[in-house]
């Protein structure tokens, strides 16, 4: 998808697992999910809470404009679907429930649409809900060294001095350098956001654009009957 800035081509990754399905072309099928691994792996996806930032401002996903929009994620749940469909690669599943849970915990109005977006700043400062610095990371997870490889942090930090957490190294090769078992490893990490998400959620979160559009609600209706018909949920 070209250089900075990379916005997420769901529309061009659909068209590329359709044309898989239909011509066993492999490279296509390489091509789109070479694409959402890294995307998922990378700081526009929110590791800890879910949800799909706007862009990234760099070549490799890592930093993102933070701002989360509706129609975004609800073109990735699709995307995801599609995926998921084709590979029944678990990672897939998993990313799309988080996606949900996001939009309806932060985007879901009382009477049941859903607003447009959050804001990418909050306290005026751009990041700052999810970027975590070398002093507050020690404060809440110390030296963990399974937790620093996996999710990339440093004291330097890689954006500003502080950490947009991603996955840097898979859990599988972090595992095979301690001697550890796949499994340990991701049971760690996934008690990890559990801790770093309650820790966040007490931070001053960024505003809310509570417009509801109703194209944008179209494609989360979308996503959420794919999801629905895919996941058999």
């Amino acid at each position: 998808f070209g250089k900075a800035p990379k916005f997420p081509g769901t529309m061009a990754i659909g068209y590329l697992l359709q044309h898989y399905v239909l011509t066993a072309d492999d490279p296509a099928l390489q091509h789109a999910v070479k694409s959402l691994d890294a995307m998922l792996d990378g700081g526009i996806y929110d590791q800890i809470g879910g949800g799909l930032a706007r862009y990234a401002t760099d070549d490799k996903w890592l930093i993102p404009h933070f701002e989360k929009m509706l129609y975004d994620n609800a073109l990735l749940v699709s995307v995801l679907c599609d995926a998921y469909a084709v590979t029944k690669n678990n990672r897939y599943k998993a990313a799309i429930d988080e996606i949900i849970a996001f939009v309806e915990r932060e985007l879901k109005d009382a009477t049941g649409g859903y607003y447009s977006a959050l804001d990418a700043d909050s306290e005026g400062v751009e990041g700052k809900y999810y970027t975590w610095t070398w002093e507050e990371w020690q404060e809440l997870i110390g030296s963990d060294e399974i937790l620093m490889s996996y999710f990339g942090v440093s004291e330097e930090g890689n954006w500003e001095h502080t950490n947009i957490l991603h996955v840097a190294q898979p859990a599988e090769n972090i595992a095979m350098r301690m001697c550890l078992g796949s499994i340990d490893v991701l049971n760690h990490v996934a008690a990890a956001k559990k801790k770093l998400f309650e820790a966040r959620e007490k931070r001053i979160r960024p505003l809310t654009d509570d417009k509801s559009l109703l194209s944008w609600n179209a494609l989360m209706n979308i996503a959420l009957s794919k999801a629905a018909m895919v996941l058999a949920n």
